[in-house]
Protein backbone atom coordinates (compact mmCIF):
# COMPACT_ATOMS: atom_id res chain seq x y z
CA UNK A 1 0.00 0.00 0.00
CA UNK A 2 1.45 3.56 -0.78
CA UNK A 3 1.59 6.45 0.70
CA UNK A 4 -1.01 8.07 -1.64
CA UNK A 5 -3.28 5.23 -1.17
CA UNK A 6 -3.17 5.93 2.38
CA UNK A 7 -3.72 9.59 2.19
CA UNK A 8 -6.38 8.93 -0.23
CA UNK A 9 -8.07 6.17 2.34
CA UNK A 10 -7.72 8.05 5.62
CA UNK A 11 -8.81 11.54 4.41
CA UNK A 12 -11.88 13.34 3.55
CA UNK A 13 -12.52 15.89 1.13
CA UNK A 14 -13.58 19.17 1.90
CA UNK A 15 -14.48 21.78 -0.17
CA UNK A 16 -13.18 25.42 0.10
CA UNK A 17 -15.89 27.51 -1.33
CA UNK A 18 -17.74 28.34 1.40
CA UNK A 19 -21.67 29.38 1.14
CA UNK A 20 -24.45 28.46 3.36
CA UNK A 21 -27.59 26.69 2.01
CA UNK A 22 -31.17 25.79 3.45
CA UNK A 23 -30.62 22.30 4.37
CA UNK A 24 -29.83 22.11 8.43
CA UNK A 25 -26.02 21.76 9.01
CA UNK A 26 -23.71 22.73 11.76
CA UNK A 27 -21.35 23.98 9.40
CA UNK A 28 -21.49 24.33 5.72
CA UNK A 29 -19.00 24.52 2.17
CA UNK A 30 -20.25 24.84 -1.38
CA UNK A 31 -18.81 23.83 -4.36
CA UNK A 32 -20.95 24.65 -7.86
CA UNK A 33 -19.62 22.53 -11.21
CA UNK A 34 -21.03 22.03 -14.62
CA UNK A 35 -20.81 18.79 -15.55
CA UNK A 36 -22.40 17.96 -19.15
CA UNK A 37 -24.47 20.96 -19.84
CA UNK A 38 -25.94 20.65 -15.76
CA UNK A 39 -24.78 22.84 -12.68
CA UNK A 40 -24.37 20.52 -9.62
CA UNK A 41 -23.07 21.43 -5.98
CA UNK A 42 -21.29 19.24 -3.96
CA UNK A 43 -22.04 20.74 -0.20
CA UNK A 44 -19.34 19.79 2.53
CA UNK A 45 -21.28 19.27 5.89
CA UNK A 46 -20.22 19.10 9.72
CA UNK A 47 -22.98 17.19 11.70
CA UNK A 48 -23.42 18.50 14.94
CA UNK A 49 -21.79 16.11 16.70
CA UNK A 50 -18.48 16.36 14.16
CA UNK A 51 -19.29 13.57 11.55
CA UNK A 52 -18.09 14.72 8.12
CA UNK A 53 -20.34 14.49 5.37
CA UNK A 54 -20.26 15.43 1.52
CA UNK A 55 -23.81 15.82 -0.41
CA UNK A 56 -24.13 15.98 -3.97
CA UNK A 57 -27.06 18.06 -5.02
CA UNK A 58 -29.23 19.25 -8.32
CA UNK A 59 -31.63 22.09 -8.00
CA UNK A 60 -34.58 23.61 -9.82
CA UNK A 61 -34.39 27.41 -8.48
CA UNK A 62 -35.16 25.90 -4.58
CA UNK A 63 -36.61 22.83 -5.68
CA UNK A 64 -34.00 19.62 -4.94
CA UNK A 65 -34.38 17.46 -7.70
CA UNK A 66 -31.62 14.78 -6.58
CA UNK A 67 -29.76 14.29 -3.60
CA UNK A 68 -27.07 11.87 -2.66
CA UNK A 69 -24.65 11.79 0.16
CA UNK A 70 -21.46 10.73 1.11
CA UNK A 71 -21.37 9.23 4.79
CA UNK A 72 -17.74 9.90 5.95
CA UNK A 73 -16.03 11.94 2.55
CA UNK A 74 -14.00 8.92 1.25
CA UNK A 75 -14.80 10.16 -2.62
CA UNK A 76 -17.66 7.62 -2.70
CA UNK A 77 -21.37 8.25 -2.64
CA UNK A 78 -23.11 5.92 -0.25
CA UNK A 79 -26.65 6.13 -0.64
CA UNK A 80 -29.55 8.56 -2.58
CA UNK A 81 -31.20 10.33 -0.03
CA UNK A 82 -34.06 12.01 -2.50
CA UNK A 83 -34.82 12.48 -6.29
CA UNK A 84 -34.64 9.83 -9.39
CA UNK A 85 -31.31 8.80 -9.64
CA UNK A 86 -28.70 5.46 -9.30
CA UNK A 87 -26.26 5.90 -6.83
CA UNK A 88 -23.79 4.52 -9.86
CA UNK A 89 -25.08 7.09 -11.61
CA UNK A 90 -24.62 9.86 -9.02
CA UNK A 91 -21.26 8.76 -8.20
CA UNK A 92 -20.20 9.06 -11.73
CA UNK A 93 -20.99 12.79 -11.21
CA UNK A 94 -19.68 13.01 -8.31
CA UNK A 95 -16.08 12.42 -9.33
CA UNK A 96 -16.36 14.55 -12.04
CA UNK A 97 -16.95 17.21 -9.72
CA UNK A 98 -13.99 16.37 -7.65
CA UNK A 99 -12.20 16.47 -10.26
CA UNK A 100 -13.13 20.10 -11.55
CA UNK A 101 -12.68 20.95 -7.65
CA UNK A 102 -8.88 19.30 -8.15
CA UNK A 103 -8.16 21.35 -11.41
CA UNK A 104 -9.46 24.79 -9.83
CA UNK A 105 -7.59 23.76 -6.72
CA UNK A 106 -10.89 24.45 -4.60
CA UNK A 107 -10.40 21.41 -2.42
CA UNK A 108 -8.44 20.08 0.32
CA UNK A 109 -7.76 16.53 1.84
CA UNK A 110 -7.55 16.33 5.82
CA UNK A 111 -7.31 13.94 7.83
CA UNK A 112 -10.39 12.24 8.98
CA UNK A 113 -12.23 13.18 11.75
CA UNK A 114 -12.06 10.12 14.20
CA UNK A 115 -8.11 9.49 13.64
CA UNK A 116 -5.90 8.08 16.68
CA UNK A 117 -2.45 8.42 16.01
CA UNK A 118 0.54 7.34 17.76
CA UNK A 119 4.30 6.17 17.21
CA UNK A 120 7.14 4.19 19.35
CA UNK A 121 10.45 3.11 18.19
CA UNK A 122 9.10 0.64 15.64
CA UNK A 123 5.69 1.84 14.32
CA UNK A 124 3.62 4.56 13.53
CA UNK A 125 -0.26 3.48 14.31
CA UNK A 126 -3.14 4.86 12.96
CA UNK A 127 -7.12 3.97 13.55
CA UNK A 128 -9.84 5.59 12.25
CA UNK A 129 -13.31 4.82 12.97
CA UNK A 130 -15.50 4.43 9.59
CA UNK A 131 -19.26 5.52 10.97
CA UNK A 132 -21.53 4.69 7.72
CA UNK A 133 -25.30 4.02 7.57
CA UNK A 134 -26.45 0.25 8.77
CA UNK A 135 -23.59 -1.90 9.08
CA UNK A 136 -21.56 0.07 7.09
CA UNK A 137 -19.28 1.15 9.87
CA UNK A 138 -15.72 -0.27 10.53
CA UNK A 139 -12.20 0.38 11.68
CA UNK A 140 -9.52 1.07 9.50
CA UNK A 141 -5.51 -0.62 11.15
CA UNK A 142 -3.06 1.38 9.65
CA UNK A 143 1.18 0.40 10.87
CA UNK A 144 3.76 1.98 9.24
CA UNK A 145 7.53 0.18 9.65
CA UNK A 146 9.02 3.55 10.71
CA UNK A 147 13.00 1.34 9.23
CA UNK A 148 11.31 0.69 5.92
CA UNK A 149 8.36 2.65 5.19
CA UNK A 150 5.92 -0.81 4.54
CA UNK A 151 2.55 0.18 5.56
CA UNK A 152 0.01 -2.69 6.49
CA UNK A 153 -3.51 -1.69 6.39
CA UNK A 154 -6.05 -4.00 8.18
CA UNK A 155 -9.85 -3.83 9.00
CA UNK A 156 -11.89 -4.88 11.91
CA UNK A 157 -15.81 -5.13 10.09
CA UNK A 158 -17.33 -5.69 13.07
CA UNK A 159 -15.47 -2.91 15.15
CA UNK A 160 -15.40 -5.37 18.39
CA UNK A 161 -11.42 -5.23 18.85
CA UNK A 162 -11.15 -8.42 16.53
CA UNK A 163 -9.34 -7.97 13.31
CA UNK A 164 -10.94 -10.00 10.11
CA UNK A 165 -9.41 -13.16 10.18
CA UNK A 166 -8.85 -13.45 6.54
CA UNK A 167 -6.25 -10.41 6.25
CA UNK A 168 -2.70 -12.27 7.34
CA UNK A 169 -1.11 -15.46 7.84
CA UNK A 170 -2.12 -16.79 10.72
CA UNK A 171 1.16 -16.19 12.62
CA UNK A 172 1.02 -12.41 10.88
CA UNK A 173 -2.33 -11.89 12.14
CA UNK A 174 -1.80 -12.71 15.96
CA UNK A 175 0.99 -10.31 15.50
CA UNK A 176 -1.14 -7.32 14.38
CA UNK A 177 -3.94 -8.62 16.52
CA UNK A 178 -1.38 -7.59 19.58
CA UNK A 179 -1.04 -4.66 18.33
CA UNK A 180 -4.15 -3.66 17.02
CA UNK A 181 -5.16 -4.39 21.15
CA UNK A 182 -2.37 -2.41 22.51
CA UNK A 183 -3.89 0.32 20.25
CA UNK A 184 -7.46 -0.04 21.23
CA UNK A 185 -6.14 0.24 25.19
CA UNK A 186 -3.98 3.01 24.63
CA UNK A 187 -6.90 5.41 22.93
CA UNK A 188 -9.20 4.00 26.06
CA UNK A 189 -6.60 5.29 28.34
CA UNK A 190 -6.41 8.64 26.53
CA UNK A 191 -10.16 9.12 26.27
CA UNK A 192 -9.69 9.13 22.52
CA UNK A 193 -11.32 5.77 21.72
CA UNK A 194 -15.06 4.75 23.54
CA UNK A 195 -16.16 0.94 24.25
CA UNK A 196 -19.91 1.28 24.11
CA UNK A 197 -22.41 -0.93 25.65
CA UNK A 198 -22.40 -3.24 22.56
CA UNK A 199 -18.66 -3.63 22.70
CA UNK A 200 -17.85 -1.58 20.01
CA UNK A 201 -14.46 0.31 20.29
CA UNK A 202 -15.15 3.61 17.73
CA UNK A 203 -12.30 6.63 17.74
CA UNK A 204 -13.96 9.88 19.08
CA UNK A 205 -14.42 12.93 16.62
CA UNK A 206 -11.15 14.87 16.92
CA UNK A 207 -12.32 18.68 17.01
CA UNK A 208 -8.97 19.97 16.51
CA UNK A 209 -9.61 18.50 12.86
CA UNK A 210 -13.24 19.26 12.40
CA UNK A 211 -12.09 23.28 12.96
CA UNK A 212 -9.64 23.60 10.48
Amino acid sequence: MTHLKLFSLLFGLTLLVGCASSEPRSESSKFEFEYEGTTYEIVGLISPDGESLNDLVLRDGREIIFWARDNNQDGEMDRVMRGDISLEEANRIYQAGIQIAERQGKYQQQRHPRTFEFADDEYIYILVSVIGEDNNSYNIFVTINIETDSETELRDSNMDGRLNENQAANEEYIQWQSLYEMVLERGIDENRIDLTEEGRYIVRVNREITRR
